[in-house]
């Protein structure tokens, strides 16, 4: 089983190499207290955006991701790239998705999760689980980054 660790740096590394490959300019931060994994330019408009990288492997029992509660924060600039790991021999799954569609999502899911039950004791861990038809709209949107900054849409 892969560590951690390994799991978080191994869909960062991923997420570089997928956006060097699509001819982006590409850097991973390495500070891990941001919310900022990498940081990537396209080269003719310099047009720059921030990015999260989540990291699950296939061998969750469902699709989420862990998230903590600095993730409810929304920026016009944050991105996030969830990455779904396989074995090594297949490349993963990408899912591109803004700010302002996780942070809300994460805010409304954990003020329901905490009325849910009254013994229940508030936490900074979240879980996104996005729909499998959200994933589907999502999966490879490279281009949401750079055609649409901002938007999310």
């Amino acid at each position: 089983m892969i560590q951690k660790k390994n799991l978080g740096n191994a869909g960062e590394f991923y997420v570089l190499a997928q956006l060097a490959q699509r001819g982006f300019v590409a850097g991973k931060t390495d500070d891990g207290q941001t919310l900022i994994d990498v940081i990537a330019t396209e080269p003719e408009t310099l047009q720059t955006v921030n990015i999260q990288v989540k990291t699950t492997s296939s061998t969750a029992k469902v699709s989420r991701w862990i998230m903590s509660s600095k993730n409810e924060l929304v920026f016009d600039s944050l991105w996030y790239v969830l990455v779904r790991l396989t074995d090594p021999d297949h490349l993963p799954s990408f899912y591109v998705f803004h700010s302002n569609e996780i942070g809300p999502w994460l805010q409304a899911d954990h003020v329901g999760w905490l009325a849910g039950d009254p013994s229940r004791k508030d936490s900074k861990v979240r879980n996104f689980r996005p729909t499998g038809e959200e994933l589907a709209e999502r999966e490879n949107a490279w281009d949401r980054m750079f055609g649409q900054a901002g938007s999310g849409s």
